[in-house]
């Protein structure tokens, strides 16, 4: 026992003593580098949240106010993303059809405007183009007094409802796809559209003049109804006939709706057997559509086929139609239809209104303004996945 006590003595007897300062050389130095690291790390952080939650401007809109002097507008990556994301939304709608038909999603397609540019590209191009002309209109409408009413705000904020319910939750969360964010995208772009508006009215378009140029005739409706069943099949990219005994069954199937649709009260109830509403008989494959057919179509049946459609009679149903690919059995629901048009009367005022105001546009508004789309919208702006993703 009283030799441990010595040992444990000597020990205490070996150690260093510690100076008035309160640490060794070796302990001072180890405090200053972490007070140093703790420095550069927060330094660190502040720059990386800078970077990461400062306004990124997107673009820059230069004019001149009413003394000459320079004002600048700027539009952020925030303030952008309600187009971004109504933009990614209507293109990734056509994805299943671009993977079916290109094998690739529209965001990786190339050459979609023929111009060159993929997908993302083009649509890149579009959010930049509407940013441009959105901003500036809303500046000329500010500078000429005019702002949106009560009503139309309520309109606008009605838009704003319609759009967040069809928002995921982490959308929602994302800077710019707050409700108050797209509230003021909406107010912008409405007040936009009330200023271009207010153009075309000045511009004083005769409408009739313009309606009375679209042939009555060549847009004349034939509204269809009908059954049908194919004749051919696609093999290897290739039409080829259906086999003898196939052919023979789709033909007596068609015989049979066509017997029972004749004495049938509603020409769409119960006479395919369809359980999965795919508007095919679950046997057979007869199926059931619609057709809006124009006197000026060639892509529906065959042009004998489309000449007995035509000289039928309304709610008249056909004997059975062959064409060299398919058997149809058809309604005729209105012969005189004048909704294509109606349409094509409503488009040719519309594609005159968007040209006479592009062309006022571009000659006494534009001109005022000088636009300049910023570095970060040009580098590390990619569309295809910035709103989607998070849905």
């Amino acid at each position: 026992m009283n030799r441990a006590k010595k040992i444990m003595n000597d020990k205490q007897k070996q150690k260093p003593r510690r100076t008035s300062g309160g640490g060794s050389g070796l302990e001072m130095k180890f405090k200053v580098l972490l007070v140093l690291g703790l420095v550069l790390a927060l330094g660190f952080s502040s720059v990386v949240c800078y970077i990461e939650f400062r306004p990124r401007p997107v673009l820059v809109i230069t004019s001149k106010d009413a003394n000459g002097a320079e004002v600048k507008d700027t539009v952020t990556y925030k303030e952008a993303m309600y187009d971004i994301y109504t933009v990614e939304t209507q293109y990734n709608s056509m994805n299943s059809l671009y993977q079916q038909y290109y094998g690739s999603s529209y965001w990786e397609a190339t050459n979609v405007d023929s111009k060159g540019r993929t997908g993302a590209q083009a649509a890149k191009k579009e959010v930049m183009d509407t940013l441009k002309q959105r901003e500036i209109l809303c500046l000329e409408a500010e500078k000429n007094g005019v702002a949106l009413t009560a009503a139309e705000k309520k309109t606008a904020d009605e838009n704003v409802t319609s759009t967040l319910k069809n928002m995921s939750d982490a959308q929602k969360k994302m800077a710019g796809l707050s409700e108050k964010e797209i509230r003021r995208a909406a107010y912008r772009q409405a007040l936009a559209n009330k200023y271009k508006n207010q153009i075309i009215d000045s511009i004083g378009i005769n409408e009739d003049a313009i309606k009375a140029g679209v042939s009555k005739k060549d847009y004349r409706q034939y509204t269809l109804q009908y059954y049908t069943v194919a004749k051919t099949k696609t093999e290897d990219n290739k039409t080829v006939d259906l086999d003898a005994k196939t052919l023979a069954a789709n033909k007596k199937a068609i015989q049979e709706v066509c017997q029972k649709a004749k004495t049938a009260k509603d020409f769409t109830k119960n006479i395919i057997t369809d359980s999965n509403n795919d508007k095919a008989d679950d046997k057979t494959g007869v199926s059931y559509s619609t057709e809006n057919l124009i006197e000026t179509d060639t892509n529906f049946a065959d042009e004998a086929a489309r000449k007995k459609i035509k000289v039928m009679k309304n709610n008249e149903i056909s004997d059975v139609i062959e064409t060299k690919d398919a058997y149809y059995v058809i309604k005729m629901v209105n012969n005189n239809d004048s909704a294509a048009y109606d349409s094509q009367c409503e488009k040719a005022v519309s594609d005159e209104k968007e040209s006479q105001f592009e062309t006022k546009y571009k000659s006494d508004i534009k001109p005022n303004y000088t636009t300049e789309v910023q570095s970060f919208w040009k580098g590390r702006v990619t569309l295809g996945g910035i709103t989607t993703a998070a849905n």
